[in-house]
């Protein structure tokens, strides 16, 4: 049996099935949840959001909410993406479900948490900020202004629900996302009570340099000229793209003001830092932003337990299918799969749009990986339950 290493996978599918018809601020939920994992006390649903920009343009932003069951409004958390920078992948790959894990750790504290892609990433209509841009001439403040637009009218749709908050919101947001967040937070929309930004920043090159460092230094000096909302700044030990020295300067930049804001370095996570919001545990992040929370008078403090997931690993795994299968097994990014044969080869699908694609991406990857001859791929688990009722 030969020794197979497969990397956390994500959905190369996209549909245009998913899309509904909604009307302009209105937020709509997509019908199927069964297509995605559920937990108890907990609704996880996709949205479309439809609104109209402050420049008078129409939108569509892809979005996935995560909340607890409530008669009454809860607060608001829009969580936002970063990018690869790489037109393709955040189009075509991406989608609301790589920040599952995020937006259930917040739902478990009492949130309404919505991921929301912002123009030109997954199904979201437009052009990313950075089109057009160039390393020389990457336009940092016309950047923030469309993320800025994108934040304030997803924020609007979502409070149009029910189960949302009219006058209680966090923004939240990694890497390119994070920046989106102190951008918008920056103009102090009403309601909106923190700014919690993971890794933050643009123009990253190598860890050392960035593109137009005077010019992002100034776009983050002008946002804190103006800010008045509390913000948390945390940056991994080891982050690959904004090591904790870049992060530092940036905020201080944006420091000269005296803006409400901390800066914390976080231990190092795995082999780059940078993606500790959408890939850690919770335990990994949570008690830094509570106790953020509970300063500035957010929930903060459990709600809902996470279940135990007591899945039987199959039993023709080699050690890495052991350990791969153990972390299946315990994560929350969902939408999940897990695919094996009789001969122990395996795959793994992890922030698929659905369980359908998670499905298709683990057997994909396990059959791959197949040794000439080999037993057909089957499906072994789809999110925290067995594919069939019987255990192989």
């Amino acid at each position: 049996m030969f020794s197979r290493f497969i990397t956390y996978s994500v959905s190369l599918f996209f549909s245009l099935t998913m899309f509904t018809i909604s009307f302009p601020g209105r937020a709509e939920a997509l019908t199927n949840i069964a297509e995605y994992q559920q937990i108890k006390g907990m609704i996880r649903e996709p949205l479309t959001l439809s609104v109209m920009l402050n420049n008078g343009q129409p939108a569509i932003l892809d979005a996935f909410v995560t909340r607890p069951v409530s008669k009454k409004p809860l607060p608001v958390v829009l969580i936002t993406n970063g990018t690869t920078g790489t037109a393709e992948f955040d189009r075509w790959t991406l989608n609301p479900n790589r920040y599952s894990s995020t937006a259930i750790a917040f739902a478990r504290h009492g949130y309404a948490a919505v991921v929301v892609l912002r123009q030109g990433y997954g199904q979201s209509s437009g052009a990313a900020e950075y089109t057009g841009h160039s390393c020389i001439q990457p336009f940092h403040l016309q950047a923030g202004e469309q993320d800025v637009q994108n934040m304030v009218a997803a924020l609007a749709a979502v409070r149009r629900n029910s189960w949302a908050s009219a006058d209680n919101a966090m923004l939240v947001g990694m890497s390119a996302g994070g920046f989106a967040v102190i951008a918008t937070g920056a103009t102090n929309p009403p309601g909106v009570k923190a700014v919690i930004n993971f890794d933050g920043g643009r123009g990253a090159i190598d860890g050392k340099s960035l593109c137009d460092k005077t010019g992002l230094m100034k776009t983050y000096e002008q946002f804190g000229k103006i800010a008045t909302l509390p913000s948390l700044w945390l940056y991994a030990k080891n982050d690959k793209s904004f090591p904790p020295d870049i992060g530092r300067e940036m905020f201080n930049a944006y420091q000269q003001n005296k803006s409400p804001a901390r800066f914390i370095v976080m231990p190092p996570y795995g082999k780059d830092g940078h993606v500790f919001m959408d890939s850690a545990p919770e335990s990994f992040w949570w008690n830094t932003v509570a106790t953020f929370l509970e300063q500035y008078h957010q929930p903060f403090q459990e709600i809902i337990k996470l279940p135990a997931v007591n899945l039987i690993e199959p039993s023709a795994l080699n050690a890495a299918g052991k350990t791969a299968f153990s972390g299946y097994e315990t994560t929350q990014r969902y939408e999940k799969a897990f695919a094996t044969d009789p001969d122990g080869d395996w795959g793994a699908a992890y922030w698929a749009r659905n369980s359908q694609e998670a499905a298709a991406t683990a057997l994909s990857i396990c059959t791959k990986e197949q040794r000439k001859g080999a037993a057909k791929c089957n499906l072994y688990a789809i999110n925290n339950n067995y594919a069939s009722e019987k255990v192989h």
